[in-house]
């Protein structure tokens, strides 16, 4: 068994959800005030309430050291609001403590899903926080009294109309100020005198999935409707449970017969209320996703069949009906996956502030976020790239104060992050305005470590920028904790291409670098185009596609140069891929075949197609790991999708295979 208990297990995804936005909550208070060098009033309330919820929470989980931890911190602040009500230039050895403080409390919440989860020490930091406020309060510090809730005069007041006129003992419970969770906790006060009770009414009625119910809990206390012959040890039941700081009857009345479906009636309309809004659990979600995407292949099947035995009318109808609807579905699990990307923000913010202390840096972070929003599993493949690129940006890009003030820049390094949105995709960007990089640095390494495929001087300036992303590349000499091991780009560049995406650089030496991620919104289904090539089907994405050239008219327009075709399109020549040539597939182009002219976020070129099918919305399957990455950074492909007949259809990469092909790297 683990830790938790039965009961304890069945409310730590709750418990874990709240804490971790009050960590979140904790963390941009602390970074807002670092930058300020002050506490306001509303930043100590708020610290104060944080502590004050976990360390109640926390014990009802039975975590006596994130507790304890916790009243710690909640008594430096309460001593803080009583006397003080704000801090002015604050020292440097708060900010320490509690950024230590939010560490341990952000990597308990991380392992306490493990099964074999042993709390961590925190004595230490306990010991760190009772000797600062010693200090600052030269000993003499009592706890503060909580304010009590006032209890209403008049019982009758409180007493819910449903309940006034029922048989039964009637009980308001009122629980300790600022607990927090107070629906959970009602219902699991509930849970424990329920078998003892043959008749039983809440209000508010429903204390598990409704979250509002907490603050009507929290303004008008609990109150609990019963009848049982055993009236007395379900009052010490109430009185004795956890954060109940008042358990008092109200009116009782002796049990009379009466119209079973009259109390059954009132039951079942106090249960059916709805609520507006439900906490769902994220792997439902998934699995909800994962029966759209079959809906979606299935639909695409039913179709072709339809198709195939000339049930036009039925396809037509019934069958086009049910599509819209299975589309509906997708759409909707989609848009429910869907979250701000400025969540991603606090993250990054403190890491830049841990790596920029470390390095005696001095960095300002904006953010340019919106409120643009993507698929759950695309920002969490995002965060992990961008945390490297923030480490980059401060270890490698922002130079030291000194050097920047040698330079005639601002003594304050800038690392801006910026999102924007376009047809299917997401662009963030990280960009800073420090040294940028060193092309001739970046030459030398790569000639060094045997990574150069060809003379330097016939390498463009983007080639260059590029060989960074390669493994193992790092122009670092010394190896600290946040680089100089070969790791960071290629492991950014392969987390993206996981996730359907590319990186893209820009840099100017002197001056700085951007980091460009493109990413699409999700990575359950995407608008893609269907074309056929010989006897093999082929996806591209529908948002790269701009405009289709008939073969046959434009065949004089096609120059050949170093083995790769390019093809005259509005004034400029542009490469042209015959995918025959580039998987080594039989048979030739017809002159009926199509050019389909397509622009990404950096490559652009036309794709040869024997013939188009409609545009479609499919599921693209990832490739398994046993292929691994370098499959599809040498082949362009970035999936399989199955078609309505049963055949395999390749989903190409475009970025990755043009990048391929104007470097000659033909798959045949």
């Amino acid at each position: 068994m683990g830790f938790f208990d039965a009961d304890a297990e069945e409310m730590l995804e709750v418990y874990l959800l709240e804490a971790e936005q009050l960590t979140g909550q904790l963390s941009a208070v602390l970074l807002d005030t670092e930058r300020k060098n002050a506490f306001s009033k509303e930043d100590i309330h708020s610290i104060f309430r944080v502590m004050h919820t976990i360390k109640s929470s926390s014990a009802m989980m039975g975590l006596k050291q994130l507790s304890s931890l916790a009243h710690k911190v909640e008594d430096l602040f309460s001593y803080y609001r009583e006397q003080q009500g704000e801090i002015k230039e604050v020292p440097s050895d708060l900010f320490d403590l509690l950024f230590a403080v939010l560490d341990y409390m952000e990597d308990e919440l991380k392992r306490m899903v493990q099964p074999d989860y042993v709390p961590g020490d925190a004595e230490a930091l306990e010991e760190n926080a009772d000797a600062y406020l010693s200090r600052i309060s030269n000993g003499q510090v009592s706890e503060q009294e909580e304010t009590k809730e006032e209890i209403p005069e008049t019982e009758q007041d409180v007493i819910p109309p449903q309940m006034a006129a029922k048989n039964g003992v009637i009980v308001q419970i009122l629980f300790e100020e600022g607990c927090r969770m107070e629906n959970v906790r009602a219902f699991m006060l509930v849970r424990q005198m329920k078998g003892m009770c043959s008749d039983l009414e809440t209000y508010p009625s429903d204390l598990e999935h409704a979250p509002e119910t907490s603050g009507i809990i929290s303004e008008q206390g609990l109150m609990i409707r019963f009848v049982s012959e055993r009236k007395e040890e379900v009052l010490e039941i109430l009185k004795r449970g956890l954060f109940v700081e008042t358990c008092r009857v109200i009116q009782e009345r002796l049990p009379a017969p009466a119209p079973k479906e009259a109390n059954q009636q009132g039951r079942e309309a106090a249960e059916n209320k709805e609520a507006e809004f439900l906490s769902v659990r994220s792997d439902r979600l998934d699995q909800l996703q994962n029966l759209a995407r079959e809906m979606l292949i299935q639909m695409m099947s039913l179709e072709n069949q339809l198709e195939s035995n000339g049930m036009d009318d039925i396809r037509e109808g019934a069958a086009h009906q049910l599509e819209r609807l299975v589309s509906e579905v997708e759409r909707t699990v989609m848009e429910m996956r869907m979250v701000p990307l400025d969540r991603i923000v606090p993250k990054l913010r403190r890491i830049l502030r841990d790596i920029s202390r470390d390095e005696d840096k001095e960095v300002e972070f904006v953010s340019n976020c919106g409120d643009i929003e993507a698929d759950k599993s695309v920002v969490d493949y995002v965060s992990e790239a961008l945390v490297h690129l923030i480490r980059n940006a401060v270890d490698h890009g922002i130079e030291s104060p000194e050097e920047r003030t040698a330079a005639g820049k601002d003594r304050r390094g800038k690392v801006v992050f910026s999102v924007e949105s376009t047809v299917g995709e997401v662009l963030i960007s990280i960009a800073d305005d420090g040294r940028g990089l060193d092309q001739e640095k970046i030459c030398a390494k790569a000639k060094e470590r045997g990574m150069l495929t060809k003379p330097v001087e016939e390498y463009s300036r983007q080639e260059i920028l590029d060989l960074i992303l390669q493994p193992g590349f790092s122009t670092k000499e010394e190896v600290s904790e946040y680089s100089g091991r070969g790791v960071g780009m290629d492991v950014v560049k392969s987390v993206l291409e996981s996730a359907g995406g590319n990186i893209f650089i820009e840099s100017e030496q002197g001056r700085g670098s951007t980091f460009t991620l493109s990413v699409p919104l999700t990575l359950a289904t995407m608008e893609c185009i269907r074309f056929r090539v010989g006897e093999y089907r082929f996806s591209m994405p529908a948002r790269y596609v701009y405009q289709f050239l008939e073969y046959g008219e434009n065949k004089k327009n096609i120059q050949e140069n170093q083995g790769c075709s390019y093809i005259l399109f509005e004034n400029r020549m542009v490469p042209m891929i015959d995918l025959r040539k580039f998987y080594g597939l039989e048979g030739e182009s017809p002159d009926s075949a199509v050019l389909v002219y397509v622009h990404g976020t950096e490559k652009e070129g036309c794709i040869m197609a024997d013939r188009m099918y409609e545009q479609k919305r499919i599921v693209v399957k990832q490739l398994p790991a046993l292929f691994g990455v370098d499959f599809r950074r040498k082949t362009g492909v970035s999936g399989m999708s199955i078609m309505g007949n049963g055949k395999v259809c390749t989903a190409l990469d475009l970025e990755m295979l043009f990048g391929l092909y104007e470097k000659g790297n033909l798959w045949n």
